[in-house]
């Protein structure tokens, strides 16, 4: 729950000391390290929300685990698996900070490209530069959400009150 500024200087002295600065490997322990633990606290509501019954039920039938958890578990869990995708690819897309100062140009994300390239040599904005570039910045994000919005909403509203007294 610390904002990004406040670790950023401490981030970016461990990874230069550790040689990870600018490195693909770096960003991917980097964003790793941020998404893992929210996908596992917004997974561990719908984990919680699969009755044990079933488990036993496939265990009796003579199930194995893997089968249990491939087959009767898994597809319970679907729309948070989706839902954390989600909101871990927009994190992820729109993050500008730890791009911009622990990667570099080695790493170039979109959001980085875009604020590098904003100025062409000339000292102008390159309009047709920043429009391109933004509508490649928006392609993923929508066709995502486009391709899973019914487990979408089911993830972001599953524990919400219902009511219910």
């Amino acid at each position: 729950m610390v904002p990004g500024a406040a670790a950023v200087i401490p981030l970016f002295q461990l990874f230069n000391l550790l040689g990870l600065k600018d490195t693909f490997l770096g960003a991917i322990l980097l964003y790793g390290s941020f998404s893992i633990p929210f996908s596992v606290w917004i997974l561990k509501g719908f984990i919680d929300g699969v009755s044990p019954r079933y488990d036993e039920t496939g265990f009796v039938n003579g199930a194995s685990r893997l089968h249990v958890l491939f087959r009767v578990v898994l597809p319970q869990v679907f729309p948070g698996i989706i839902a954390a995708f989600i909101f871990n690819l927009i994190f992820v897309w729109n993050e500008f900070l730890f791009n911009y100062i622990i990667g570099g140009p080695k790493t170039q994300m979109i959001p980085y490209a875009l604020a590098v390239g904003l100025v062409n040599a000339g000292g102008n904005v390159d309009w047709a530069y920043v429009s391109s570039l933004s509508i490649a910045y928006m392609i993923l994000p929508i066709i995502a959400i486009f391709l899973f919005q019914r487990f979408l909403l089911v993830g972001m509203t599953f524990g919400t009150v219902r009511g219910e007294v």
